[in-house]
């Protein structure tokens, strides 16, 4: 189930080049169904998380002062106890935490997940809350193939494999490069100079024939792809989520509902509408409503309006850390910010991304600018050191962080005490998750505002 743990995969959300802020996020699991597994074995799976260690008092450091080990923390500080076990599955309660992001393990058991039961660990609080969301569809799904009328319905359809399978991300970008999947990347190049970035992956990486493949035309001619939408939306899900789980499941009953003809009215009488995870902010109507083909479409024709060039568009378009809903809701946000100095450059930046974590933490933070454009001051400059970094009509530099749980550990030190960014005038750290005492105590010795949590 590197599914309920895609490796974000804001993953769901490893991107691109230097080290810092975080260390690398990657999602493993302790017991892989064999699909996964098969994936995994062409490069060794990352170590699972550190032992549990408790707060370490602080520590003289170098020039930035004192530094900590980043603290084991309770999930139940992050998200509700209500959230964090249900029917099939649980989270541990502890959560280690790596300057930025913590380290999250999900059970999943049999009752569920049949043959993918096992734990899997997750390196972002976003990915988090997304793959548990999923948990109830994966429930639902299996009830449903076991119900007798699908039963029926299977052996009277001609069941053959659903080509559309190829056409979702199954396996986690960083388990088949190697690549490491966290953040932390993000934060090592702090050049806030007019050089342009350069892409850290060649035009063709991550390409993975997701997209490309996307727009099966018999099978969308045919309408397999709208009963497979409307499963989704039935059950609340993105139907091009990266948790491979969840795609097999869907693709199956989708399938076999396409074949026989059913409606999915009449394959979801049973599910109980209280099971649905509702702290999770759904997809767009839009994808649910338009045939991939089209969407992907839309995407690359916003793209090229914002001034991208043909390969910067297929690096974005193809990139399969990126799934199709998140590209929808990128070019949105850019679109949002207006005709702003940087805009293209923050889009070239999402195309290079080379995981799913990387790729929700820029559109996290492409999100919470266009929110702070509309509640506090106009953006009219956005510049793209790895993270991004906007300026406001009133002069303020505003730094948005989709992080978990900040510690002043020397990489956290590295990076906000950086001559260039210590430069900048009015700095504004957004963050949306918590931070220790000691972290807050020196951002704010250095200059730095401080703004918590998801809304202004």
């Amino acid at each position: 189930m590197p599914s309920i743990i895609s490796k974000l995969a804001v993953g769901p959300l490893g991107l691109l080049l230097t080290s810092v802020f975080l260390s690398s996020c990657a999602q493993t699991t302790a017991s892989q169904p064999q699909q996964v597994q098969q994936a995994a074995n062409a490069n060794p799976a990352p170590p699972p998380p550190p032992p549990m260690t408790s707060v370490q008092p602080a520590q003289p450091g170098a020039a930035e002062g004192q530094y900590e080990e980043p603290p084991v923390v309770n999930a139940a500080d992050l998200l509700p106890a209500s959230a964090l076990s249900g029917p099939g599955f649980s989270v541990q309660p502890q959560v280690p935490t790596n300057g930025a992001m913590g380290q999250y393990s999900i059970v999943a058991d049999a009752s569920v997940f049949r043959g993918d039961a096992g734990t899997y660990y997750i390196e972002s609080l976003d990915m988090l809350k997304i793959r548990l969301s999923e948990i109830p569809a994966i429930a639902q799904l299996e009830n449903i193939s076991e119900t007798g009328v699908f039963a029926k319905t299977l052996a009277s359809s001609a069941e053959r494999p659903v080509t559309d399978a190829a056409n979702m991300v199954m396996h986690p970008m960083d388990t088949v490069t190697g690549l490491p999947s966290g953040v932390g990347q993000l934060f090592g190049r702090v050049s806030l100079g007019a050089k342009q970035i350069t892409s850290t992956a060649s035009n063709s990486f991550g390409s993975g024939q997701a997209a490309g493949e996307a727009g099966n035309a018999t099978l969308t001619a045919l309408g397999y792809d709208q009963v497979r939408r409307d499963l989704a939306r039935k059950l609340h899900v993105d139907p091009y989520t990266s948790d491979p789980i969840l795609t097999k499941k869907l693709n199956k009953v989708a399938w076999v509902m396409f074949s026989a003809r059913m409606t999915v009215d009449a394959a979801m009488v049973a599910v109980p509408g209280s099971m649905i995870i509702t702290s999770v902010e759904f997809t767009d109507d839009l994808v649910y409503q338009t045939p991939k083909a089209d969407l992907i479409l839309l995407v690359q024709k916003r793209l090229k309006n914002m001034g991208l060039s043909p390969q910067e568009i297929v690096a974005f378009s193809s990139n399969t850390a990126i799934p199709l809903s998140l590209q929808v809701s990128a070019v949105k946000d850019l679109e949002a910010l207006g005709q702003v100095p940087g805009r293209r450059a923050a889009a070239v930046a999402l195309g290079n991304v080379m995981t799913e974590y990387q790729a929700r933490f820029l559109v996290t933070s492409l999100h919470m600018l266009d929110q702070w454009s509309q509640q506090r001051s106009p953006i009219t400059r956005i510049r793209v050191p790895g993270v991004l970094v906007a300026r406001d009509q009133n002069g303020t530099a505003i730094m948005p962080a989709a992080v978990d749980y900040v510690s002043w550990t020397p990489r956290i030190a590295g990076f906000a005490t950086n001559p260039q960014m210590l430069g900048m005038q009015n700095r504004v750290l957004w963050i949306t998750g918590k931070m220790t005492p000691l972290a807050r105590q020196q951002l704010t010795t250095n200059g730095w505002t401080l703004q918590e949590g998801s809304q202004l």
